[in-house]
């Protein structure tokens, strides 16, 4: 299936023809980008597990395949566990915003969001599509460097193991503390 063959497909009854602009995104990906955005995880697994069953098992295996290329996880997972295929799948995107949107070879993902959003699931969860501007939640941000757990070594203190902290520092010794004895 091309891209362009987006704009004819059939879904739960329902075609989609909308006019879209070069480089606009289809209508089938939009409606499946607004159920893995605001849809609770269990009605997504639902939605996913009906939709790997009715993709059959050779698509299962292409999107199994697929998902452990992008995760390097699932190996242990055969292409006839819908249900752990399914959990992989919506973790992912949960984890990851955009990681199978993005990952996933367009035909492939068309086919399995043309199946999602034909779901009896995903056809329950279209409601508030209308209104739903689109956004995607924000990205990762990126991890804090790790700090530097030298013994002092900077560029100033070269050859010593003593940072400038330490040069003016004294050690006070603290009493014990005291305590009463019981008779």
């Amino acid at each position: 299936m091309t891209p362009a063959g987006i704009t004819g497909d059939i879904v739960g009854g329902r075609s989609y023809h909308r006019w879209m602009a070069a480089g606009a995104e289809p209508e089938v990906l939009r409606e499946y980008r607004h159920l893995l955005r605001t849809a609770s995880t269990d009605w997504q697994e639902t939605a996913h597990r009906h939709a790997l069953t009715a993709l059959g098992s050779g698509a299962r295996g292409e999107v199994l395949a697929q998902v452990r290329r992008l995760l390097l996880t699932g190996f242990r997972v055969r292409a006839d566990d819908v249900h752990d295929v399914a959990r992989l799948l919506v973790l992912a995107e949960r984890r990851q915003p955009r990681t199978l949107l993005d990952g996933l070879p367009l035909e492939l993902l068309v086919r399995l969001a043309v199946a999602v959003v034909s779901s009896p699931t995903g056809r329950m969860l279209r409601a508030g599509i209308d209104v739903w501007d689109g956004t995607e939640p924000p990205g990762p941000t990126p991890p804090e460097p790790e700090p530097d757990l030298h013994l002092g070594w900077d560029r100033t203190d070269f050859g010593t193991a003593v940072v400038r902290a330490d040069l003016g520092s004294t050690w006070i010794p603290t009493a014990p503390p005291t305590r009463r004895r019981r008779r």
